[in-house]
């Protein structure tokens, strides 16, 4: 006889493990695996490289078929906790009245409570379709146990090719996402004493020009209307942002590297190559080489 947890008690349970991403999420994922054993369910578990976390995944019913079925598919780790502010305990469900508070309870274990509760009660053998969760790691880093499900999963497996991410959307229907590129540029130089700067190169002033070029690529972009985007009305074109500049080590010494981070919002659709061949292209033409 296997006992279903209510939706709330189901959630308390989840928020109560600690599955801040820098922690394993083992605890959490054999409770999970625990709580879904049961005839008619087959689990298989997509650990990472190092074995300290895995993802889940949990179907019944019969095999997929020409991709007929549904995947749920939500990550099992959270953001830390570290900020200010709390009034509770963040690892410990607060009913607030009109909404529970924890770390996790939007983003998104709540999800996770619901669906795996819709799941526990099926019986797969009446089922005319398969259903499978799909419950993953480090996403918040990076979506990092789904992009091993991606390289590692047997691609002759079949698996339903309609899905359900479960991220907080205030209840809207989101159909499409905008992907993430990101970048890193290096600038060499010459170290030297600053007092002798004819035995010196600075790094730095080179990623100087290449950022006010970066600036120029990103004012031209919000000009542009690629394909799709009207499904983003508030950002219709692909972002830049020059989120990290590293360079030297004391104001006497002439630097002698200079890196620079940056992101790239694509549009579905839109190739990573391209846009990394347009911003080398803009960051070649404004250092000279």
């Amino acid at each position: 006889m296997h006992t279903t947890l209510s939706d709330r008690d189901l959630l308390s349970r989840l928020v109560a493990y600690d599955t801040t991403s820098r922690l394993s999420n083992l605890p959490l994922a054999d409770f999970v695996a625990e709580y879904l054993d049961r005839p008619g369910t087959r689990l298989t578990r997509l650990p990472s490289e190092d074995g300290r976390k895995t993802s889940l995944l949990i179907e019944t019913g019969p095999p997929a078929r020409d991709g007929a079925g549904l995947v749920l598919s939500g990550h099992m780790d959270v953001v830390p906790a570290d900020e200010a502010g709390w009034r509770s305990d963040p690892f410990a469900l607060d009913d607030q009245g009109d909404r529970y508070a924890a770390r996790g309870s939007a983003d998104m274990k709540g999800f996770l409570a619901l669906a795996i509760n819709r799941f526990a009660p099926l019986d797969g053998s009446r089922l005319t379709a398969p259903l499978a969760l799909l419950l993953t790691y480090d996403e918040e880093v990076g979506t990092v146990g789904a992009r091993r499900f991606v390289e590692t999963f047997d691609a002759e497996r079949p698996l339903p090719r309609s899905v359900v991410v479960g991220e907080p959307t205030a209840l809207r229907v989101i159909r499409s996402h905008k992907g993430m590129l990101r970048l890193r540029l290096s600038f060499e130089g010459r170290a030297a004493h600053s007092g002798y700067p004819h035995l010196g190169r600075s790094a730095i002033e080179p990623a100087a020009r290449a950022i006010v070029a970066l600036a120029e690529l990103r004012h031209q972009m919000e000009s542009e209307r690629p394909a799709y985007a009207e499904l983003f009305p508030a950002v219709p074109y692909p972002a830049l942002n020059t989120g990290i500049v590293q360079g030297g080590s004391a104001a006497n010494v002439i630097p002698d590297r200079c890196d620079i981070q940056l992101g790239i919002r694509l549009l579905p659709e839109m190739s990573a190559q391209a846009m990394a061949d347009r911003v080398e292209t803009a960051v070649r033409d404004s250092v000279g080489r």
